[in-house]
């Protein structure tokens, strides 16, 4: 299973990534270098979470995929602020910058316990 980072800063993604690999030593980290949602997407069935760095902007334009996307899988979005949505996104986590490695942990964490994500059975 793998976890797939999408961070722009590549002194944060690093971060992200030292810090996810040391927190679950037996997944793969894999790294987008654009955020293109169509390569989870076409590997949903190994993805353990997603940890996206997102601006307010492209958090309402791919909405409608990240909703589709955390059926199979735990999201978490790194935004700048406080997302500002119509109405609450049940499943989708999010943690503000700055952040420390504790904060991304904890919401990795309660996003895996979720109890709400059940992944679909393939046919």
């Amino acid at each position: 299973m793998s976890i797939v980072i999408y961070e722009p800063d590549l002194l944060v993604c690093s971060d992200i990534s030292e810090t996810l690999s040391a927190a679950f030593p037996q997944s793969e980290i894999s790294v987008l270098e654009a955020l293109d949602l169509s390569k989870l997407v076409g590997n949903i069935n190994h993805t353990l979470l997603a940890v996206l760095s997102l601006r307010q902007d492209q958090l309402h334009q791919y909405l409608p995929e990240l909703r589709n996307l955390q059926v199979w899988f735990p999201i978490i979005c790194i935004l700048n602020d406080t997302p500002r949505l119509a109405e609450p996104e049940p499943g989708l986590r999010y943690i503000t910058r700055p952040f420390s490695s504790n904060t991304l942990l904890r919401a990795v964490n309660a996003a895996l316990s979720d109890p709400q994500l059940c992944q679909p059975e393939m046919p």
